[in-house]
């Protein structure tokens, strides 16, 4: 009995070993199992982040892009910072953006556009599929990610003012020390264009500000004091601000095509810069900055002369207007002012008292009675309908006014023909400090000489002309008037930007 027992104890002695073996093993292999999980779980998060790190770099791409395509340029097949690298470190990335144009005509027939070798655009797009693709700089465990956004957008081409122009002046424009130009209607631009010329804008202890833009497509723009561009700039040459410029000297966006920027004291403007040159560390441009284009890179805008407006009787009689003489004038000027020797409206007028035009569309024709320029001291006009002057030259040396005789709203225009001749001043030209227009009168003023007014008040409506030079106190309120049978915008209408609506963004893969 005792040797039978003697022998199970030997025979179980090694099986608490083999179990401990077999914890031991069974412990390996859950490490093995959380070791490999931990290593996975690392992996795909670093994944992960690189990921989010690629779709946040590629809608960034995309936003930057939609910015671009505000301005003139369309960039093909993608914009000059296709393929640069986002980030830092394991989740740095490389963005190459591509954009398709095309153009949907009035029919809706789509037709693709297409870059030439100069990587210029075959056509003005109406719309745009933006692709922006994000690789991993890192190679990554697994699976390379890549992250491709793309986005489509309707392009809807912004152009120069042409006919919406409030101020053309062919040669420079002057300013004095106080001037508002404000649209008549909200939302609309005031838009003044240079032909030729610079403009430096010297506002002083008094503002000078345009409520629209400024286009100078043969000038340069050199903004002090106190004057203020509330809306877009685009220039042929130069642009400057003196150290004493306000910051808010230019609101909206900025175009120096072939010229410099130079601020002498930092500027924040609400849309984009687009430079042919270098860019300025004093601009901060929220809509994004593409400076060193070079000049063939933004479309041009070129000099496109004054409008010529002749005296042309039938393209009146057209609109409705009848025609009348400096005679007809003369017996109205007699009825208002009865002075002893009569009054011609060839000689100088030197009466307050106001000539009352009559109702309807009316038309003067004064260059075929009067060869010269028609001296005022003192005028007044009282119009009962639309009224149009033509004579060959003007000057004001005291005071002139125009009302609405029966206070409802009236035109009027008064107009130097461009092929005037030289007996007259060719021009409109005032040293009076007391010009007034009523809030009932829109009046178109041209001529292709020097229009140096200075009116007071709410001055509403247009000018035009060769040199346009507006002294003392003016407030000017813009509305478009214009001529009958004239394009006053031909050859001045050119793309500077478009606008960009977002029609759709999605993530392709």
């Amino acid at each position: 009995m005792s040797r039978f027992f003697i022998t199970r104890r030997q025979d179980d002695s090694g099986v608490a070993l083999v179990m401990a073996m077999g914890v031991a093993l069974l412990g390996i292999m859950v490490a093995g199992v959380v070791v490999s999980m931990t290593i996975i779980a690392a992996n795909d998060s670093g994944r992960d982040r690189v990921r989010t790190a690629e779709i946040h770099s590629a809608e960034a791409a995309v936003d930057t892009t939609m910015a671009i395509l505000q301005g003139p340029t369309t960039p093909c097949p993608g914009p000059a910072f296709s393929g640069l690298t986002y980030g830092s470190g394991p989740e740095a990335s490389t963005v190459v953006v591509t954009i398709d144009y095309s153009k949907v005509d009035a029919a809706g027939v789509v037709t693709n556009l297409t870059c030439d070798s100069s990587d210029v655009l075959s056509d003005v797009p109406s719309l745009a599929v933006i692709s922006a693709t994000s690789t991993a700089v890192n190679a990554q465990q697994g699976l390379q990610p890549v992250r491709t956004l793309e986005a489509k957008v309707n392009l809807t081409p912004v152009y120069s003012p042409g006919a919406t122009a409030a101020i053309f002046s062919a040669n420079g424009l002057g300013t004095s020390a106080a001037f508002h130009l404000e649209p008549g209607t909200p939302g609309e631009s005031s838009n003044v264009w240079i032909d030729s010329g610079d403009w430096t804008c010297k506002g002083g202890s008094s503002q000078i500000k345009t409520v629209g833009s400024v286009f100078l497509p043969a000038g340069s723009l050199d903004l002090q004091n106190n004057c203020v561009v509330d809306g877009d700039v685009w220039t042929q040459n130069n642009l400057s601000t003196s150290a004493s410029s306000e910051s808010n000297a230019v609101s909206g966006s900025i175009t120096v095509r072939s010229g410099n920027l130079s601020l002498s004291k930092a500027i924040t403007i609400n849309g984009s810069a687009l430079l042919g040159g270098a860019t300025d560390t004093n601009l901060t441009a929220l809509g994004g900055i593409t400076a060193n284009v070079g000049a063939s890179a933004i479309p041009n805008l070129t000099s496109v002369g004054l409008p010529q407006i002749e005296w042309t009787p039938a393209t009146w009689i057209a609109e409705g207007f009848t025609v009348k003489t400096a005679a007809d004038f003369g017996v109205r000027m007699d009825a208002s002012w009865s002075g002893p020797d009569g009054n011609s409206p060839c000689n100088s007028w030197n009466d307050s008292t106001p000539i009352a035009l009559p109702t309807g569309k009316t038309v003067y024709d004064l260059p075929s009675s009067c060869p010269g320029t028609i001296d005022i001291k003192k005028g007044a006009l009282a119009l009962y309908g639309d009224t149009a002057i033509f004579l060959n030259g003007l000057s004001v040396t005291t005071s002139f006014t125009v009302t609405s005789g029966d206070g409802a709203p009236h035109k009027l225009w008064i107009i130097v023909p461009y092929s005037a001749p030289t007996t007259g001043s060719r021009g409109l030209e005032s040293n009076s400090t007391s010009i007034v227009f009523d809030a009932n009168i829109e009046a178109f003023l041209y001529a292709p000489g020097t229009v140096s007014m200075n009116p007071h008040g709410n001055f509403r409506g247009q000018i035009y002309g060769g040199t346009v030079d507006l002294k003392n106190d003016s407030d000017m309120v813009y509305e478009n008037v214009g001529v009958p049978g004239v394009d006053l915008g031909a050859g001045t209408s050119s793309i500077i930007g478009f606008d960009v609506e977002l029609v759709n963004k999605r993530e392709v893969s």
